[in-house]
Order: C-alpha cells, then sequence, then structure tokens
C-alpha cells in the first residue's frame, strides 16, 4: 500500500512563541503506517531573531516502525478528532478499519516515571491512535504495550487514568524482559536470546538504569474471558518463562516485574538494537514455553477439588511456616515486597479451605511482626483479591523466589506432590498424570539434547574473542560420548549450529560454532563500525547546518530559491542513506514553499 503524500512540521522559534507550520510534499512510501507521520531527531540552527528546528536523520523512520511494529493496528491510524493528517488519506483509512474484523482498543501512556505511583493512582493519559503516539515522542517515559480494550479516567480533570488491568486487555502485542543493570552489553543480550529462543530480540530500550528487550508477536494473541480467560494464562506462563530463561544468561533480569503493565516507552533517544525481521509465532513461544516448563519440572500449587476425599492444607507445610515468619520483607526493584509475600500466604490459606476471617488474623500477626508493616487496607486486598476465585492457589515458582531472597538462596521447596494417593498407595485415577523420563532414565537421548550437548560444548572450549573451534568430527563425538552418525545428523539438520569443513579423509578438521556466537561477534563488530562513523556523521551534521544557513541567506536575499540550487554539502558515502534522507529533505523543503513564508516575524 502507497502514500503519495504526509506532513512535515517547520517549527520556528522566536523566545516563547511557537509558530507551527505544516508542509505538504509528495513521496512514495512502502509502510503507511510507520512512514506517514514524520518525527524524529532535529538539528537546531540559530539565525539571528530565532531558531529554526528541523527533521533530518532517520530516527524519524525508526521511530515510526517501532511504533507501527508493536502496535499491531491494535490503533487507529488517525485521531478521531483534531487529527492534522490529510483528509483524502484520513478518510482511505478510517474506510479500511471499518471494514476490518479487528475491534480498535486503547493504550496508556505517562509522562514521567514518578507519575505511575501517586497517591491517587497513575497519572497519564489514554491513547487511542498511533499519530497521537507518535505526536508525542521524547515526551512520555512510559507506555503499555499491548492493547487494552477500553480506559477512563478517574478524575474530573482526566489525569489520573484507570483500565489497565489483565482482564482488560484487548490484544498481547509483545512480551518484554527488563534488565536491571547496564553491566551488561547489547551483543551480550542478544546473544542470550540466541540460545534461548534462537532469534534476535525486535528491539532493545536503553533505560535510565538498564534495558528492556522486546520481544514482538507476528500476530496478536487476542484475549478474550472464555474458559476463565485461558489465553491470558497461557500468555503469562509464556511471559514467565522466558524471564527465568533469560535469568540464567544474563544478569539481574526483573523476575517479578508485571507480565503486561507498563514498560519504558520507544522515542527517537533510547533505540539501542533493532531488527522489526525478528519477530515471533506465538504457537512456537507455546511449544518453546512447554518444553521449557518439561526441563524444569516445575510445578504450581493448586486447589484440590472439593469432591476429593482429601483436601491439602498449604498452610501445613514447611515453605510456609518459613514465610509467615519473615520480618526483613521490604521488597525493591526486581524483587516481590510484602504485598507478594501477603497474597502468596492469602492464597495458601484459600487453597487450604481457611475461611477469610481465619486468613485475616493470620495476616494480620504476620504483618505485626514485620520490620515495616503494612496498613491493614492493604492486607485487606490481598486476602479479597486471593478470595475472589481467580486463582487456584499460590504459585511454587514464586514461594522460592521470595524465599531464596529473603530467607536462604539455596532454597528448594519441598513438601509438595502432584499425585493425590490412595490409602493403599496408589495414584488414583483421576489426579494421574503422565511425566516424561529423565535423561538419566532412558536409553536413547533426544536430537534436542545432543544439540544442546554440542552447543555448550562448543561454547566451553572457545577462547574469549575466538568464533570457531577447530576440530575433527570424530574427536568432538568422542568427548560427547555421542554416536558420530549423530553428530554428522546435528551438522546438517541444526540451525543453532554452524560448521565448515577444511581438508578431505583423515587431516579433515571442522570449524565448529554456534549461530549465538557468530551473531555475537557480528554486533560487537557493526559497534565498532558505528563508533568510528560517528565522528564522520558529526561532520556531515555540520557541513549540513552550514548549508541550511547558506539557502535561509539566499532567499532573504532574493525572496525565492532557484529550482536549480542544489545545497553545498558533500556526500560522505553513496550508501549512506541518512545523508541522501537529510539532502532530499533541504531540497523538498525549500522548493515547495511560497517565499513568504520563509519571512521571519517581526
Amino acid at each position: 500500500m502507497l502514500l503519495t503524500a504526509f506532513y512535515l512540521r517547520f517549527l520556528t522559534f522566536r523566545g516563547d512563541n511557537l509558530a507551527t507550520k505544516r508542509l505538504l510534499f509528495s513521496d512514495k512510501l512502502s509502510n503507511w503506517r510507520s512512514l506517514s507521520f514524520f518525527i524524529g531527531k532535529i538539528v537546531r540552527i540559530k539565525n539571528g531573531k530565532g531558531d529554526l528546528l528541523m527533521l533530518v536523520n532517520d530516527a524519524i523512520y525508526t521511530y515510526s516502525a517501532v511504533i507501527n511494529t508493536v502496535v499491531h493496528e491494535g490503533l487507529t491510524a488517525y485521531r478521531k478528532k483534531n487529527s492534522h493528517g490529510v483528509m483524502a488519506v484520513r478518510d482511505h483509512f478510517a474506510t479500511i478499519e471499518a471494514a476490518s474484523v479487528n475491534r480498535k482498543g486503547v493504550q496508556f501512556v505517562v509522562r514521567e516515571k514518578s507519575h505511575l505511583q501517586t497517591s491517587r493512582g497513575v497519572r497519564g493519559f489514554i491513547v487511542t491512535s498511533q499519530e497521537a503516539l507518535i505526536a508525542e515522542a521524547d515526551r512520555i517515559s512510559h507506555w503499555t504495550p499491548n492493547t487494552y480494550r477500553v480506559g477512563t479516567y478517574s478524575d474530573r480533570n482526566r489525569k489520573y487514568i484507570k483500565g489497565h488491568e489483565e482482564k482488560n486487555l484487548q490484544q498481547i502485542n509483545t512480551f518484554v524482559i527488563d534488565i536491571d543493570t547496564q553491566k551488561v552489553d547489547v551483543a551480550k543480550m542478544i546473544t542470550a536470546s540466541m540460545r534461548v529462543l534462537n532469534q534476535t530480540p525486535t528491539f532493545i530500550l536503553k533505560t535510565d538504569h538498564g534495558f528492556q528487550m522486546y520481544f514482538v508477536l507476528e500476530t496478536p494473541s487476542f484475549v478474550s474471558n472464555a474458559n476463565q480467560f485461558k489465553s491470558l494464562k497461557i500468555a503469562k506462563r509464556i511471559s514467565q518463562n522466558v524471564k527465568y530463561a533469560f535469568a540464567e544468561e544474563l544478569p539481574t533480569v526483573d523476575i517479578g516485574c508485571n507480565d503486561f503493565g507498563f514498560f519504558r516507552a520507544p522515542n527517537t533517544q533510547n533505540v539501542a538494537f533493532l531488527n522489526l525481521e525478528s519477530q515471533f509465532d506465538f504457537q512456537e513461544m507455546m511449544e518453546w514455553s512447554k518444553s521449557y516448563s518439561d526441563q524444569k519440572r516445575r510445578s504450581v500449587l493448586s486447589l484440590i477439588p472439593e469432591s476429593s476425599t482429601a483436601v491439602f492444607d498449604a498452610t501445613k507445610q514447611e515453605w510456609f511456616s518459613i514465610m509467615a515468619n519473615l520480618k526483613n520483607v521490604r521488597g525493591r526493584k526486581g524483587q516481590y515486597g510484602r504485598n507478594n509475600v501477603t497474597f502468596t500466604l492469602a492464597l495458601a490459606c484459600y487453597a487450604s479451605g481457611k475461611s477469610k476471617q481465619e486468613a485475616t488474623d493470620l495476616l494480620d500477626q504476620f504483618n505485626d511482626t514485620l520490620e515495616a508493616p503494612l496498613r491493614f487496607r492493604e492486607i485487606e486486598t490481598c486476602i479479597r483479591n486471593a478470595y475472589s476465585g481467580r486463582y487456584q492457589g499460590a504459585n511454587a515458582e514464586k514461594i522460592s523466589d521470595i524465599l531464596q531472597t529473603y530467607w536462604k538462596s539455596e532454597y528448594e521447596i519441598k513438601g509438595y506432590t502432584p499425585f493425590i494417593f490412595d490409602e493403599a498407595g496408589k495414584v488414583k485415577p483421576q489426579f494421574f498424570r503422565k511425566h516424561r523420563k529423565s535423561r538419566e532414565e532412558r536409553t536413547y537421548s533426544h536430537f534436542s539434547e545432543w544439540e544442546k550437548d554440542l552447543e555448550c560444548y562448543i561454547e566451553s572450549q572457545l577462547l574469549s574473542g575466538q568464533t570457531f573451534l577447530e576440530r575433527s568430527q570424530r574427536s568432538v563425538a568422542e568427548a560427547l560420548k555421542m554416536p558420530y552418525a549423530t553428530l554428522k545428523k546435528i551438522l546438517k539438520q541444526s540451525d543453532r549450529i554452524i560448521s565448515r569443513v577444511n581438508g578431505k579423509g583423515r587431516a579433515a578438521q571442522t570449524l565448529f560454532s554456534t549461530v549465538a556466537i557468530v551473531v555475537e561477534q557480528a554486533i560487537r563488530h557493526a559497534l565498532t563500525k558505528k563508533a568510528a562513523e560517528k565522528e564522520a556523521y558529526m561532520e556531515f551534521l555540520a557541513s549540513f547546518t552550514d548549508a541550511a544557513r547558506h539557502v535561509i541567506t539566499l532567499i532573504e536575499s532574493t525572496g525565492k530559491l532557484s529550482e536549480a540550487y542544489k545545497p553545498p554539502v558533500s556526500l560522505i558515502g553513496n550508501g549512506d542513506r541518512t545523508v541522501q534522507l537529510s539532502l532530499n529533505l533541504l531540497g523538498n523543503v525549500y522548493r515547495r514553499r511560497n517565499s513568504n513564508d520563509y519571512r521571519r516575524s517581526s
């Protein structure tokens, strides 16, 4: 789909006065959503009485492309009211959207991180269009990248928002990993992604204290209330497994952050890595999540049906006693806090058949022993949520995380079994679950297991900075105690292992590597090259500023600009799209305005 026109804003500052003039010029665009809006970085040119601001580089394209990729048509293209888009174009896309079977939703944004936690709730505003998001470039700090059905304000002045709760989710566009440190480089994060998901992230944002990795879905997962929000539960399980998997590869991954809440918003300055072609299939993510859960054999405490002859009493378990006697619970970013612990204990009471009053008495006593107690109203909220019927019991993963944080770092949950036994010691048929045998119990290994063994072996044998390991195939097979035929099959079929044979016969040596290692080295090379070119790019911007100043001088002296005029800016390289974009922009801007529009206001 092609657009033949879009707006460019041409800003002129003089003191505190801002005059905004819109320029309409023609261009063919292949991505209507990402390129029909033109917001981005600017170069300031001082011209005496005022400053002339011009959009000149391709951060404008990057930002709008990121927004378009994440939103997935969950919002309208243009505002319903007060749009700055061309009327014919707006009407065209309004017709397309009206014919679409997918309903449009809303997203929530805030201007400052501190606005996420105020005494009156979240202070922000609601956006319903991509135009609104792009118009707010560099002015919003956080957003909800996943789309909600509706949103409202909780006050008459329309400053505080509500509706950003999970059951109001309309569609899940992306999974996000929050890393609470900047002591990890982009190459390491990409390598971790290749190891875990065999794909790079869609993009990575740099935050004040770390990074956020976005994994955008090819097609959004739509949330419905069918089967007690089954689709939402599946998505949450995927999100949790992704966080656990990355925590094994990278430091300080925030496991406790909200799966589908507020995250850092992209802008024209904070995109550290971008690969919009790397999007994820939700079905494949489901399969990966199942496989990961099987490998880790992690279980969830659940409420036994009322028809059962016995109720599993979680309050009698060792972990409950330990957690109920914790005193040092406070919580900080990346950790579970007092509300999480209180809610977990309340869920255990609910799953064990305790009444609300019994849970209140127990948690009130627990709160009194805390070094920093909660308000009683917050305890009541935790109990009310736990007994709402939306949950079946406490999550074993969260139990382990809490006790590893506040009790013993090596703690592992005990005393829970997924089987319910009868008096004869046999598993009751209605509670029987089939489990895959562990590798130690099997005679043969699966292809994926051998593949993982080979990947780990290669990474362990490589020296720092080395990309390829040179070995004979038979020596590698012997080192791994792997059948030689299996090794050859892996080298032929694996999409995680890279190999190349040098020589023939007995003297042949194979170069082994992994996709993750090769990608990491490629990223490091690209970053090094980018740093080397940065100085040349700054020189170009300086020359561009001189050219623009020269054009202004010509206009003021003659009142018009010759069609044959070409800005005196030398190209750094024929393949530099940013440079070419800037030159084209300069020419288009000054050729399409009337001469009177260039007169500075007196």
